[in-house]
């Protein structure tokens, strides 16, 4: 749980010495040709790597950066570096159910599930994706190819710690995964090795009309090892040159073609006559060639020069030069460029406008208006409170307990995006979320002994999202730098239930990390950075109606503390949800009063009073009003609304 930070690639000016400083060419005559540009390196930011776009007609897949509002990009301008530190380096557990991984005990680099703060904190997403659109409101994403120096494994883990098996690049059976519309979801990712690699993904899918869609492959970069952008090492090439003929007439048209190693090197190659450029032209494949008929009379001294895409991905090399004869013509030495293509680099930039709805606030209840001088004895139609249910019962998709500054006032919401494509913020108290037989499971080991005896039943929102199983985290992503200093303190201090109820997480390897455990006892409490988005498991020993008191406080940019106290209400197993929302008088329904009995000595009249206006009469009021009907005046309701 951590605030992110995105991490950029900040020595552009640097790669651009670097680009110089490995070429011969004179700096001016460089800059006629493309120049490098880095990647932008995220190492400890929240991302989901795979963002699933539909335009109408097309998908694609990108990079969804940070948190709300969120940036975009396309994976050819972003690089994953998986820091090489502590919490990424792990060994395989000697453990049956993660042999997967390799031998018990070989290092494996994990990009963990559960957000860590000095981490990448990776994951995929289809909340950009319409409802209706799709058969089935279904996706699916594909790993199409993997290289680098090891394997990779992408895994989620259940609700236990056994370990789901989604991506692997040595298992077939594990290279798709199919994807709900609206869904968001964080993995394990393991790298058996240090080093550079690339991992191409497409998603696919069928629209409504019968239409195949894909996205095609597309390529994303991953770097495991090191600690900062700087430690990113771009991989060597080399450069070779060949002339179409040792020798050429003036004025005659001569080819050049440069090869590169690795031939899947992007970037352009640039020609020079001596130190004068001739052109430049994309590499396809290893390959680029260009022709000219400008070279100068007499002896020459050809080049290729290798200008990567992303100077952070290869390293620019320069040919051995190739001598070529011209045969007459005038002597020079130097001639004007041929025409070539010219390459430009096109970096697009993605406004993303997210809106913000004020929290569900119930209508006041409607004014009240008790009459003056009225003979109780005479039949009159009055108002009278309707009381009804009011809020929302949640039991399926994705929802998030938040904290946020609104209109400068911190509050604790509920982030309802239990519809694809829509976000609803809610005041806790308008909602009860639901865990039915599709939460039910068993206590599975002694491991898990907090949450009851082994075999044990249990109602449990897991960490990785099930179907038909609400899917509940937490979230300080509103919440910036600009508002607020330090962690949330978020407490759990009270639980009102038949049962007990923990909150927890789970590590790489499946073992818990208890957060709240009311079975020990509260408050227990925990610190959330800002800018988190996190999930965990949700336990409940025994069905019916469970209110959970939570406390949360933060200290404001101002160095004020706010904080905001709320109760959350779970309907477990078969108890019935919708009793359990609040009730609230809205508008009114009609009632006869007359005659000689309680109506006709005011009684009705106190009803609204008391319901819409809240006045509180005394005993003696009441008794002074029963003794004397006919003595009902304004004073006796002094708070009119």
């Amino acid at each position: 749980m951590t605030r992110t930070t995105r991490t950029r690639w900040a020595g552009v000016a640097l790669a651009a010495a670097v680009v110089l400083a490995a070429s011969w060419v004179a700096p001016h005559e460089a800059a006629a040709g493309p120049g490098s540009t880095p990647r932008t390196v995220l190492n400890d930011v929240h991302t989901d790597s795979v963002d699933v776009r539909y335009d109408g007609s097309a998908l694609r897949i990108g990079t969804r950066i940070g948190t709300p509002p969120y940036e975009f990009a396309e994976p050819d301008s972003v690089l994953f570096q998986l820091r090489d530190n502590d919490s990424a380096r792990l060994s395989v557990p000697d453990l049956p159910e993660y042999a997967f991984l390799g031998a018990a005990g070989s290092p494996i680099w994990i990009a963990p599930e559960v957000q860590d703060p000095s981490l990448l904190f990776a994951g995929w997403d289809t909340e950009g994706l319409p409802t209706g659109a799709f058969a089935g409101d279904t996706v699916d994403l594909h790993l199409r190819g993997v290289t680098g120096p090891g394997e990779v494994e992408v895994f989620q883990t259940d609700a236990f710690g056994q370990p789901l098996r989604v991506f692997s690049s040595t298992d077939a059976a594990h290279t798709s995964t199919r994807l709900g519309v609206g869904q968001h979801a964080h993995a394990n990712w393991g790298f058996t090795a240090l080093g550079r690699y690339r991992l191409t993904f497409e998603v696919t899918a069928t629209a409504v009309d019968g239409r195949v869609l894909s996205s095609g492959p597309v390529d994303y970069t991953w770097y495991v090892g090191g600690i900062d952008a700087a430690d990113v090492v771009a991989d060597p090439t080399s450069t070779a040159l060949t002339v179409s003929t040792p020798s050429s007439a003036a004025g005659e048209p001569v080819v050049l073609t440069g090869e590169v190693d690795p031939a899947d090197a992007r970037g352009w190659i640039e020609f020079f006559d001596g130190q004068t450029p001739l052109g430049h032209q994309e590499v396809r494949s290893g390959t680029a060639r260009l022709s000219t008929s400008d070279l100068g009379s007499g002896a020459r001294s050809l080049t290729a020069r290798f200008i990567p895409l992303h100077s952070n991905d290869h390293v620019p090399s320069v040919s051995p030069p190739v001598a070529h004869e011209v045969i007459g013509g005038p002597t020079s030495s130097s001639s004007s460029s041929s025409s070539s293509s010219s390459a430009a680099t096109t970096t697009t930039t993605t406004t993303t406008t997210t809106s913000t709805t004020k929290p569900v606030v119930p209508p006041p209840p409607p004014a009240t208006v008790q009459a003056s001088g009225e003979d109780p004895t005479t039949t009159t139609t009055r108002c009278v409170p309707v009381t009804s249910t009011t809020g929302v019962v949640l039991g399926n998709g994705h929802v998030d307990y938040a904290a946020r500054i609104v209109d400068g006032r911190f509050v604790s919401q509920v982030k309802d995006g239990t519809v694809a494509g829509k976000t609803e913020w809610r005041s806790p108290a308008q909602v009860v979320f639901h865990l039915g037989e599709a939460a039910a499971t068993t206590v599975p080991s002694p491991a898990f002994a907090f949450l009851g005896p082994v075999s044990a039943k249990i109602w449990q929102i897991p960490q990785t999202q099930k179907p038909g199983v609400l899917w509940a985290g937490w979230n300080t992503e509103e919440i910036g730098p600009a508002q607020a200093t330090g962690e949330v303190d978020w407490k759990l201090t009270g639980v009102d239930g038949p049962g007990t109820m923990a909150i927890y997480e789970l590590d790489s390897f499946g073992q818990p990390k208890i957060i709240f455990d009311s079975g020990d006892g509260v408050p227990d409490r925990v610190g959330i950075r800002t800018g988190t988005h996190a999930h965990g498991n949700w336990a409940f020993s025994a069905q019916g109606a469970y209110r959970l008191t939570f406390v949360q406080s933060v200290t404001l940019a101002s160095g004020a503390t706010a904080s905001d106290t709320q109760v959350v209400t779970f309907a477990i197993g078969d108890t019935d949800a919708a009793a359990l929302l609040p009730t609230t008088t809205t508008g009114c329904g009609v009632q006869a009063a007359g005659g000689l009995g309680l109506a006709g000595t005011g009684v009705a009249l106190l009803v609204p009073l008391l319901a819409g206006g809240g006045l509180l009469l005394s005993g003696a009021v009441v008794v002074l009003v029963l003794r004397r009907r006919r003595e009902v005046t304004s004073s006796a309701a002094p708070d009119r609304v």
